[in-house]
């Protein structure tokens, strides 16, 4: 059953929306075209296509839904098109009619045994949500009490109940210390947190590399290939890095010396060529890629040296040494750096690096002092967290032993609870089992007596009682389908009026109901939604669907068809008064009421305990009713005015032409009726000419009842009529508002009215 639904966010629904709450088995939405009826229909069907709507089930267990509305109508019902069978229980065997009964009851009294159990559950869930709120309360006492003493050692749980309570119980289990007094533990957590507790990082020890800064390469003269005969001029005056510029200028002077400007002899540039050979480049290469290993390396080495100063949490290190250490090795390699660049220019040339070993291993000595110095705070520190720890475990046992009272009480509250509901599920669980084997069991049986031809005999027997007699259901090719044929079993084929084509549906849905097109699905609990199934309708029809759905409330009151919950919402206001038509042993009983309203394109609910629809109409039938009423000029009015309006408007009949129906004296008595009727409602009798005398109003009375009867309509008199005992007994509650004649006198004035009041 649905419990409440929430609409927001969709067609004419704001984002604030409207919400439909202690919904009823029965409940009546009246709204007029426009105002979201089917809008609400539409998430009753298929809430997935309304993602900003909600629907709650009760116990959170959804169930069938069987929805009437124009789209079941396009979906259903295509003219030329077979029509889907409604699968229903056969009629012919006994026995087998009675295992299903009784499974049928095993499977409800099991589900309900299920659903009081869930019930069970949720309310051992409640009750032990509120221990836990009672314990957690209890919890957070105390630790306000104690926070003043332990704040940093109440990190992580001092801003949560939800933690500090969680804390609490996980120490109750877990904490066997030896309990320390408060003082004991406040004494020596003074002594402790007091101290300085972060770990400080040691620095690495430089690693240098000192073969870069006395390779060879620095020390060999780089000169050309000594045989060729330029090589001793080259060599005696010690010009060959000179040369050897000359030599990349000459390649751009085409064959003219740079210096003298004369034309250089034969073969001189492959001499030179020869002298500078591959052995020279490569020594070259070689000074160049050895000089920038060098440089990248003591780089390296700077930026070690300035990463241990820039940590201040290192005070163990003598920081103006070190500072002093890095600055001689920056200027020696400032120094080296030139010697370096001299060297690339001059290949020819010896140089010697200045050494930076020494420097490196007196800042390494300086590294070293301080790490063992680091590593014995590091020590006391990791001492110190050890012994905090276990403060904070005395802290805790001191916690347990002071919430000890509201500690026992949970548990063994919480235990007997969590047996409770242990026990509840384990018997649930056993349920479902036993209503799954008589599910299964159930299918077998259904399988084995399930039939469609009993639906189209249900659906054409209605047609036939109300008098459609043009068309009728018949079996159609392929098993399982419909289809609508004429009486001579020709096709029906886009002959079919709107009025027709929504009978027809709405008899099949009604059949649907008590059946299923799924064979498995013959006998499944449902909440069933039927939304405006009288457009286009005449008034038999009016009153033949509106018994139907009548037939469908008292089917969900007590409990039959398994139609757990019916919503029914219409915009007539005429079809709500005959649904809704509640007296005496008519009474459908657990209903509620409500008015949708479009205003401004907005749609607003507002939810009323009893029927807010009334008509003048209603309150006629109600004068006629009152066995106080022996007013002849009332009378007279009230009985006009109720066949006038009723036989007019619904079935567009004269009341002049009743007389018809009427034989003999019967026939006189309506004459003279018709006569006092119009006489009495339109005109000022003199008293000389207003009889009192009530039998003759009973004969009229008796005259006005067969009008009813003899037309087809009795049932409608039967249902504004009421028990005549119930009558009395309301007619003697409001003697006291019958004698002011405020309330005849309204009817009287608004008789012709068909506007709903508004209440």
């Amino acid at each position: 059953m649905i419990e409440k639904i929430l609409l927001k966010d969709v067609a004419s629904y704001n984002h604030t929306g409207v919400t439909l709450d202690n919904l009823k088995k029965i409940n009546i939405i009246y709204g007029n075209n426009g105002s979201g009826k089917t809008t609400l229909s539409e998430l009753i069907r298929n809430s997935n296509d309304f993602p900003s709507c909600s629907i709650d089930w009760q116990g959170n267990k959804k169930i069938a839904t069987y929805v009437y509305n124009r789209n079941f109508v396009k979906e259903n019902f295509l003219q030329g098109n077979p029509i889907k069978g409604i699968f229903t229980l056969g009629k012919d065997s006994v026995e087998a009619q009675a295992k299903i009964s009784d499974l049928k009851e095993k499977i409800n009294k099991h589900d309900e045994e299920i659903s009081n159990r869930l019930a069970l559950v949720e309310d051992k869930k409640r009750e032990l949500s509120e221990l836990d709120q009672k314990f957690k309360e209890a919890c957070w006492k105390l630790m306000k009490k104690v926070e003043v003493d332990f704040n940093e050692m109440l990190k992580g749980v001092r801003n949560s109940k939800e933690k500090f309570m969680s804390k609490c119980i996980e120490e109750s289990k877990s904490n066997k210390r030896e309990l320390k007094s408060l003082e004991d533990i406040k004494s020596k957590k003074q002594s402790l947190y007091d101290r300085k507790e972060e770990f400080i990082t040691k620095p690495s020890i430089i690693r240098f590399d000192s073969v870069l800064e006395s390779d060879s390469i620095f020390s060999k003269r780089i000169i050309g290939k000594e045989d060729v005969d330029l090589a001793g001029l080259i060599t005696s005056l010690q010009i060959s890095d000179w040369v050897n510029q000359g030599v990349m200028i000459t390649k751009k002077t085409d064959g003219i010396c740079p210096f003298c400007q004369q034309t250089l002899p034969e073969f001189f540039e492959e001499k030179l060529n020869n002298y500078f050979d591959h052995t020279y480049e490569s020594q070259v290469k070689e000074l160049s890629d050895t000089s920038d290993r060098y440089i990248q390396h003591i780089w390296y080495i700077v930026s070690q040296i300035e990463s241990t100063l820039k940590n201040e949490n290192n005070t163990f290190i003598d920081h103006v040494k070190v500072h002093n250490l890095l600055t001689l090795i920056q200027s020696k390699v400032d120094e080296n750096k030139l010697l370096i660049e001299q060297k690339k220019k001059e290949p020819s040339k010896s140089i010697k690096l200045a050494g930076i070993s020494t420097f490196v291993d007196s800042t390494n000595e300086e590294i070293m002092k301080s790490n063992k110095k680091i590593d014995e705070f590091n020590r006391l520190i990791e001492n110190s967290r050890l012994e905090k720890e276990n403060l904070i475990r005395d802290m805790w046992r001191y916690i347990v032993e002071e919430n000890r009272e509201s500690s026992d009480d949970y548990n063994s509250k919480k235990a007997a609870i969590d047996k409770t509901v242990r026990g509840l599920e384990g018997a649930i669980a056993k349920k479902k089992q036993y209503k799954d084997g008589f599910e299964k069991e159930l299918g077998i049986y259904q399988q084995q007596i399930t039939n469609v031809e009993h639906s189209i005999n249900q659906i054409n027997s209605i047609l036939k009682a109300f008098g459609f007699n043009n068309f009728k259901l018949a079996s159609a090719p392929g098993e399982g389908n419909y289809q609508i044929v004429r009486e001579n079993g020709e096709e029906v084929s886009e002959t079919l009026s709107e009025g027709e084509q929504t009978l027809i549906t709405f008899l099949y849905f009604y059949q649907l109901l008590k059946g299923s097109n799924d064979i498995n699905e013959i006998v499944t609990k449902k909440v069933v939604v039927i939304d405006d199934p009288i457009s286009s309708l005449d008034s038999t029809v009016l009153f033949m669907v509106s018994s139907l759905v009548r037939e469908l409330m008292f089917d969900c009151k007590e409990n039959r068809l398994d139609i757990k919950q019916l919503f029914i919402l219409t915009h007539n206001i005429y079809f709500h008064k005959e649904v809704t038509f509640s007296q005496g042993k008519k009474n459908f009983s657990e209903g509620r009421y409500w008015i949708l309203r479009k205003v401004n394109n907005v749609t607003t609910i507002q939810p009323y305990s009893n029927n807010p629809i009334k008509t003048s109409y209603e309150m006629l039938w109600k004068e006629l009713r009152n066995p106080y009423n022996q007013n002849v000029v009332s009378i007279q009015n009230i009985m006009r005015r109720i066949l006038e309006n009723y036989f007019k408007f619904f079935g567009n009949m004269d009341i002049n032409d009743f007389e018809k129906y009427f034989e003999m004296e019967q026939k006189i008595i309506y004459r003279s009726l018709l006569s006092w009727l119009h006489d009495g409602s339109h005109s000022i009798n003199e008293d000389l000419y207003i009889e009192s005398n009530g039998d003759a109003i009973d004969r009229y009375m008796e005259v006005f009842r067969e009008i009813f009867l003899k037309t087809n309509h009795y049932a409608h008199y039967e249902m504004m009529m009421g028990d005549a005992t119930e009558s009395a007994n309301i007619a003697h509650q409001d003697q006291a508002v019958h004698e002011g004649l405020g309330e005849i006198a309204s009817g009287m004035k608004e008789a012709a009215s068909t506007v709903p009041e508004t209440i």
